[in-house]
C-alpha cells in the first residue's frame, strides 16, 4: 500500500521454571500477597508485563493488575488460559500447559504492543494539485496521504480552481490504505437543496456524506441526480433521489413514518465551543460543527462512552446509555488548557457547502472550525457559486473560538459581482487557462 508503512511487532512470552534458591532464577523482587486457588500442593504462577499495570485473567477470572501471583493445585487443571488487557494496547492471551510443581514459580511475561487504531488516505486528483481536506480541518495538496487517520468515517473535499469541488466519504480501517480518486468536472453553475422533514431535527446525508439536521440547505451541488436520506431514531429512514438544477434551489420536506420495531438509538453531540474531534468506543465519527449538532446513527443499545478532543482544549470522556428508537443528547462543555497558544475560527454558512478562504487560503467546505491559528486578524471569504462573495476579518486570540455566520446572498440577473480573487485561485485560473491553449495547438 503506497504512502502507508506496516510495523509488525512479534509477541514475546518468557516462561521460566524456578525452584527457591535454583540458579538462573528470574524472580528478583517479591510480588504481593498470591490470589489463591483450591489445592493443597500448591505452586505459582507470577504474571507480569511490559508495561505494567495490565488487567490480569486467569481461566476467565480477573486477578487483578501486573503483576501478579497466582497460586494453582499442582494436580489441578492441567491447562490455563491467560489473558491481558490493558487501555492503548492490543489485547494478549496465551495458553500454558501443565502446573509449576509444589513451591515452583512459573514467570509468564508478556510484551503488550500497542493498538493500532488508525489507517491512512490515500487522496489522488485528476487533474493534480488540488487542495484536499480531510473533515474539514487538514489540507494538502494532491496527490498525497494523510497517514495516522483515526479508524471510522471521515469526509474528504478535493477543490481545484475552475472545477467543480468534489466530496465524499471515506472508512478508514485498522491498519489499511483508504484510496479516493476524485476524478474533477471543469466548473459549472451548481445548484442547492433545502431539505426539511416532519419531524425536525432529522439527520441528513447527501451522496453519502453527513450534511446536518433538518432544516438544512445543502449549496455548492453539482447539477444532476443526487441521493438523499433523511432519518431520525424510531423512524423509517426516508431515501430518495433529487434532481439539482444548476441555479435552482430545489426543495423536499419529506414526512417520516413510525418504525414499529426499531433496531438501533442515535446520538446527537455538540461541544462548546465547536470542532471537537468524537469517538465513540474508540471509533472516529466525525467534528462536532457549528449550527447543528453530529448525529450518531444506528448506535446499538448499551452504554457507549464518548471522547472529545480539540487543539488548544482538555480532552473530554463520558459515558451514555442509548436505547430502541430514542436518540441521547450529549453536550459537553470543554475546558480551554492552562496557557494556549492559538485560537481558531468556526464559521457557518446559509447554503452550506461554501468555499473558506483566511487570508486568501483555502481552508476547506462550510461549514468549518479552523484549528491552530496565531493570534491576530484574518480576512475571511466565503465563496459559492450563484451567490455574492461573503467578507469579513476576524481578529484571533489565544485560547478563543471566533463563531461567524455567512449568510449569502443570490446573484441576480444584472448584479454586479464585487470581491477579491484568493491568490492561488487566480494562479490556478491562468493554469486552466494555458492547459486550455496547449490543447488546442
Amino acid at each position: 500500500m503506497d504512502g502507508f508503512k506496516t510495523c509488525v511487532v512479534i509477541l514475546g512470552i518468557i516462561v521460566c521454571l524456578a525452584s527457591g534458591g535454583s540458579t538462573g532464577e528470574l524472580l528478583t523482587a517479591t510480588p504481593g500477597a498470591p490470589a489463591t486457588l483450591d489445592g493443597a500442593d500448591q505452586g505459582y504462577f507470577l504474571i507480569d508485563s511490559f508495561p505494567r499495570d495490565a488487567d490480569v485473567y486467569f481461566d476467565g477470572k480477573f486477578l487483578g493488575e501486573t503483576p501478579v501471583t497466582v497460586a494453582v493445585s499442582t494436580t489441578g487443571k492441567p491447562a490455563h488460559e491467560i489473558s491481558l488487557i490493558r487501555g492503548g494496547y492490543e489485547p494478549w492471551s496465551t495458553t500454558y500447559q501443565g502446573n509449576p510443581r509444589p513451591g515452583q514459580t512459573a514467570t509468564v511475561m508478556a510484551i503488550l504492543v500497542h493498538a493500532t487504531t488508525s489507517g491512512a488516505i490515500q487522496v489522488i486528483s485528476l487533474p493534480p494539485g488540488a487542495a484536499s481536506t480531510l473533515d474539514r480541518t487538514h489540507t494538502m495538496e494532491t496527490p498525497c496521504t494523510f497517514a495516522a487517520v483515526p479508524i471510522g468515517d471521515h469526509e474528504v473535499s478535493v477543490y481545484l480552481p475552475g472545477y467543480q469541488t468534489y466530496y465524499t466519504s471515506v472508512n478508514v480501517r485498522k491498519g489499511e490504505t483508504a484510496h479516493v480518486i476524485a476524478n474533477l468536472s471543469l466548473l459549472m453553475p451548481g445548484g442547492a437543496l433545502s431539505i426539511g422533514s416532519t419531524p425536525g431535527q432529522a439527520a441528513v446525508h447527501i451522496d453519502g456524506t453527513y450534511r446536518g439536521v433538518t432544516p438544512h440547505i445543502a449549496g455548492n451541488l453539482a447539477p444532476g441526480q443526487h441521493s438523499v436520506k433523511v432519518s431520525k431514531a424510531g423512524y423509517v429512514d426516508w431515501t430518495g433521489e433529487v434532481e439539482v438544477v444548476a441555479g435552482v434551489e430545489a426543495a423536499i420536506a419529506p414526512t417520516l413514518g413510525r418504525d414499529p420495531e426499531p433496531l438501533y438509538g442515535t446520538v446527537s453531540i455538540i461541544s462548546s465551543p465547536p470542532g471537537a474531534d468524537v469517538y465513540a468506543d474508540g471509533v472516529y465519527l466525525g467534528q462536532t460543527r457549528i449550527g447543528s449538532p453530529l448525529v450518531y446513527r444506528s448506535v446499538l443499545p448499551c452504554i457507549h462512552e464518548f471522547h472529545l478532543a480539540m487543539a488548544g482544549y482538555q480532552d473530554s470522556t463520558s459515558t451514555g446509555v442509548v436505547r430502541l428508537g430514542e436518540n441521547y443528547d450529549l453536550a459537553i462543555p470543554l475546558n480551554p488548557d492552562p496557557r494556549p497558544a492559538t485560537g481558531r475560527i468556526s464559521l457557518l454558512s446559509q447554503p452550506s457547502g461554501a468555499d473558506l478562504f483566511l487570508n486568501n487560503v483555502y481552508r476547506g467546505p462550510t461549514p468549518a472550525t479552523v484549528h491552530t491559528l496565531m493570534p491576530g486578524s484574518y480576512d475571511v471569504l466565503v465563496r459559492l457559486p450563484g451567490y455574492q462573495d461573503w467578507q469579513a476579518e476576524a481578529r484571533v486570540a489565544a485560547g478563543e473560538t471566533v463563531e461567524m455566520n455567512a449568510t449569502l446572498i443570490p446573484i441576480r440577473p444584472g448584479d454586479k459581482v464585487k470581491g477579491s480573487i484568493p491568490a492561488f485561485l487566480a494562479l490556478g485560473g491562468l493554469a486552466v487557462a494555458a492547459l486550455l491553449c496547449i490543447s488546442r495547438k
